[in-house]
């Protein structure tokens, strides 16, 4: 039998199989659901599926770890990033758009210019004025928390702007506008903005958790580095407080509804002074706890150090090998390397195992023939 033929009659008995009075209400639900699915474009197509993923995840209580909540969110930005691109796009190809995107870019590139110097400063202890090509380094370095920071800034943005857009799509629905910015076909335009604010708010937590993980928002800018700082004081606060007074500041509710607080008498705290508590998203159902993203405030704190240790130690390793000179003019001590500061002063390095980076950073006068010396 020829596979075409063989194909045709899989079809018709699968047709009939369907066309039966028991399997009709199936059909036309399936048919429905087609329907649907359909009229539906790229982007609210991964926000259907994304959510789909999160109430089945819910309803039968899996616990499937941070994988399968990345793989919703990555579904979530990818519909994002697709409905999106094109209105940026639109804004670059007009003049005030490509105004206000420019000023945006020159906005962040001062303070990473400014970021920067103050790294190489705080490791070589001079300006980085007399080290342009470590400077630029530490820029590229920083690069990933300036990142991480316009995409916090862009996120929170649209938390502070999504209630407006929600609520201006209610109010111009009586006037037979039911869209904004949307082609005419566009359909389920106010049920897609508030998934679109659900899953924007899912997304902030992620980035959030995520520089936390790789500890590049701790110490990306004044304002990330001063929020993760608040959970660090917030937890040292509450162990503090456990301390001095005995008394948990939590406790769970006695029978008759009433929350006594519970005594830590006779109970053996470590290391009191490092915080205990988690940074992440915590669901509690009868009782059980589910971490969906969750990060020991210790733990988070160690990677923060970690990132900043590394970042350090990639530029004193590129001032030692690319930037300075193992011969000048100047004398100096036998092994150091040279920068030439001025005519007069030097930034001799050394290697010393016995500093936290490895090198040793001092300025010295210039003595060369040109001093008559």
């Amino acid at each position: 039998m020829e596979l075409p033929a063989l194909t045709s009659q899989v079809k018709m008995k699968i047709s009939g199989l369907f066309n039966r009075p028991f399997t009709r209400p199936l059909t036309r639900i399936l048919i429905s659901l087609k329907r649907f699915w359909q009229s539906l474009n790229f982007a609210q197509r991964c926000y259907v599926a994304a959510t789909v993923l999160l109430l089945v995840e819910l309803v039968l209580m899996l616990e499937l770890g941070p994988w399968f909540l990345a793989l919703m969110s990555l579904m979530m930005l990818t519909g994002l990033v697709s409905e999106f691109w094109p209105r940026f796009l639109h804004v670059w190809h007009s003049l005030p758009g490509k105004a206000l995107i420019l000023l945006f870019y020159a906005v962040v590139a001062n303070f990473a210019l400014g970021n920067a110097a103050g790294m190489v400063n705080e490791v070589t202890g001079v300006a980085a004025s007399s080290l342009p090509y470590s400077h630029n380094f530490a820029i590229l370095l920083s690069l990933p928390g300036w990142f991480f920071i316009t995409s916090l800034l862009m996120l929170l943005l649209a938390q502070v702007a999504m209630p407006f857009y929600l609520l201006l799509l209610l109010l111009l629905k009586p006037f037979g506008i039911h869209a904004l910015w949307h082609p005419p076909h566009y359909r389920f335009v106010f049920t897609t903005a508030l998934v679109r604010w659900f899953w924007s708010i899912a997304l902030l937590i992620q980035l959030l958790m995520l520089g936390a993980f790789t500890g590049v928002g701790s110490e990306s800018s004044a304002f990330t580095s001063g929020l993760y700082e608040g959970f660090f004081h917030a937890d040292e606060d509450v162990q503090k407080k456990v301390i001095e007074t005995g008394i948990l500041p939590a406790s769970a509710p006695d029978s008759t509804g009433n929350a006594e607080p519970a005594s830590v008498a006779g109970a053996v705290i470590d290391e009191p002074e490092e915080p205990a508590a988690n940074l992440g998203v915590h669901i509690t159902r009868d009782g059980d706890t589910t971490n969906l993203a969750s990060m020991p405030v210790r733990e988070m704190r160690a990677r923060a150090e970690r990132y900043h240790s590394l970042q350090q130690s990639m530029l004193a390793y590129f001032i030692y090998v690319y930037e300075s000179d193992s011969r000048s003019r100047c004398q100096h001590s036998q092994g150091s390397k040279v920068v030439e500061l001025n005519d007069y002063e030097i930034l001799e390095i050394l290697k010393d195992d016995s500093v936290p980076l490895g090198y040793s950073y001092s300025v010295k006068r210039c003595i060369s023939p040109a001093f008559g010396q």
